[in-house]
């Protein structure tokens, strides 16, 4: 295995020649061996996988060694990420594992890792990269027990009970499954839902993701339903990612939403209820968002990006909705507090049902600003932190601009922002940029390609960045 695996919020890499299969075994004894020693009366892992090629092995690789180590393991499905998670508050269960790369192409794959209804991330991670590199497992005498429960059909119930006001709602849906896991679930819960208007896309659950890669927050994955929208008489579109922690909506005029408006649209109705909420959202967020959680009332709080961070910001304000920039949603209102991008798929109908409008009519109270995309520059992993602490201390060094530190550098100016950080997902820095005027934006993209101009070639990244 290589180290580049060992991630921040997951174990995730190239299946071959980064994550090894004929490896996993020992790497999920080390994993059983870092539960136990974290907590002793641990007895029961429940373990899922998404539709990757390559799940089956893993599975079984991860599951002997889950049951060598003493674990009893119940065996959930192939499913999204969420139904796991779903088991840790539902079933009686200590921990979780899912085999998943989530979004990631077709040649990846991973573990995402939750011990009692937390997920192991940060130096938990690190602490068990250094116990698989000594080989640790758990000395054993009996070997646990192997159980099957196909616990899909309980989420479906689940959802279909707490949203059974929208049964047979009448709006004209296009979703868009991308061969991932969302397949295992959407088929029935558009059947049990009643919803005869709702259309999916590439329900067929296939590894080899034959139609786009599973991120609908990538407008180039999002092409075939953007055509179908545009041709068709759908009220809007859905997209949900490979294991369905992500649901990154579209409207009929093919104009893809971004995550930070969206969470507005979440909290209005729920700051409406409880004033005063906070709100937590990821530091790649739109400065619209602050404007008007702080117009309704709300107290808005920002967080470094990831969902375990996210979610970490969340306990700690005792808050009821969180987000990211990429479409995670947690709600913490009505529901445990985890990203579910099928759930999150289910507020925005209701959403939409509520308040008669249409998608576009929603996003317009968010602030109008000269937004760009988030860019993903391609950076190894050994230096992309180097780079983003060298470009942090000169920004810091100068008086013309204020910075957030909390994760790599938001450099602000009056007129608008720019955001340099080290991904914690891909071999790339994360980029994103936000003025008032076009001109505005452009100069600020300027200036961080200068920041960057001892590491990168700057017609490069002036091309990468669509720098006019």
């Amino acid at each position: 295995m290589k180290d580049t695996i060992f991630r921040e919020y997951d174990i995730r890499g190239r299946v071959g020649d980064e994550l090894r299969l004929d490896q996993v075994y020992d790497l999920v004894c080390a994993m059983a061996f870092y539960f136990i020693s974290k907590k002793p009366n641990i007895k029961k892992i429940a373990v899922g996988m998404d539709g990757r090629v390559h799940s089956p092995a893993i599975k079984e690789a991860a599951c002997n060694a889950l049951l060598d180590s003493g674990l009893d393991v119940l065996f959930v499905g192939t499913c999204p990420s969420p139904v796991v998670n779903f088991a840790l508050h539902t079933l009686s269960v200590d921990g979780g594992l899912m085999i998943t790369a989530s979004h990631n192409p077709k040649e990846y794959n991973g573990f995402k890792m939750s011990l009692g209804k937390e997920p192991v991330w940060g130096k938990a991670i690190g602490a068990i990269r250094d116990l698989y590199g000594e080989k640790k497992k758990v000395p054993v005498t009996l070997r646990g027990c192997l159980s099957e429960y196909e616990l899909i059909p309980d989420y479906i119930a689940w959802l279909a009970d707490h949203f059974a006001h929208l049964q047979g709602m009448q709006l004209s849906i296009l979703i868009d499954c991308g061969n991932g896991a969302a397949g295992t679930v959407l088929p029935q819960l558009v059947s049990r839902m009643h919803w005869m208007n709702v259309q999916l896309l590439y329900p067929e659950v296939d590894g080899t993701y034959p139609h786009h890669e599973a991120d609908p927050t990538v407008e180039a994955n999002m092409r075939d339903m953007k055509k179908m929208l545009i041709d068709g008489s759908y009220d809007c579109g859905l997209g949900l990612d490979g294991d369905c922690d992500r649901m990154a909506p579209m409207t009929a005029s093919g104009e893809l939403i971004l995550g930070d408006t969206l969470l507005a649209l979440f909290a209005q109705p729920i700051v409406k209820a409880h004033p005063g909420a906070t709100v937590v959202f990821d530091i790649k967020s739109s400065a619209g968002l602050i404007e008007l959680l702080s117009a309704w009332g709300a107290t808005p709080c920002i967080s470094a990006t990831g969902h375990t961070n996210i979610k970490e910001q969340m306990k700690q304000q005792d808050s009821l909705l969180g987000g990211e920039l990429s479409c995670h949603f947690f709600f913490k209102d009505r529901y445990f507090g985890y990203d579910d991008g099928i759930y999150a798929m289910m507020r925005l109908i209701e959403l939409l049902c509520d308040t008669g409008k249409t998608l576009e009519e929603l996003v317009a109270i968010f602030p109008h600003k000269y937004s760009s995309r988030e860019y993903r520059i391609a950076c190894p992993d050994d230096l992309k932190r180097i780079i983003v602490n060298r470009v942090t201390d000169i920004v810091s060094a100068r008086s013309d601009v204020a910075v957030i530190t909390l994760d790599g550098v938001r450099a602000m100016w009056s007129d608008g922002w720019g955001i340099l950080r080290a991904s914690n997902t891909q071999p790339a820095l994360s980029m994103r940029f936000e003025a008032e005027s076009p001109s505005a934006l452009n100069r600020i993209k300027k200036e961080f390609v200068d920041l960057l101009a001892d590491d990168m070639d700057s017609q490069m990244l002036r091309a990468q960045l669509e720098i006019s």
